[in-house]
């Protein structure tokens, strides 16, 4: 019985510590994966924006790409039991 106990327990702390990313293509741009890649992210607490810019116009931004290729978007669920956090970040490509 203890040892059912120990591997439980072990079980349930590894998924907590454990965070999770899925990444996900966008359509509507060029399709041309160009050399400059730019990233926006933001932070979500209970689906409810809390802080950054996540656009796509702001990816192009901070990569300094002025003719969009390829867009992806990426959803990061860090390791949080208690509140149900997230990041989404919007990675372009372009030239």
């Amino acid at each position: 019985m203890k040892k059912v106990a120990l591997v439980l327990f072990v079980v349930l702390a590894a998924l907590l510590f454990a965070s999770c990313s899925t990444m996900m293509p966008v359509a509507g741009a060029t399709g041309t994966v160009g050399r400059k890649t730019g990233e926006a992210s933001q932070a979500f607490v209970f689906s409810f924006p809390l802080k950054g810019e996540g656009g796509v116009a702001q990816a192009a931004k901070n990569g300094g790409i002025t003719k969009v290729g390829t867009v992806d978007i990426r959803v990061d669920w860090p390791a949080s039991p208690a509140i149900p956090y997230f990041i989404v970040t919007t990675v372009v490509t372009g030239e």
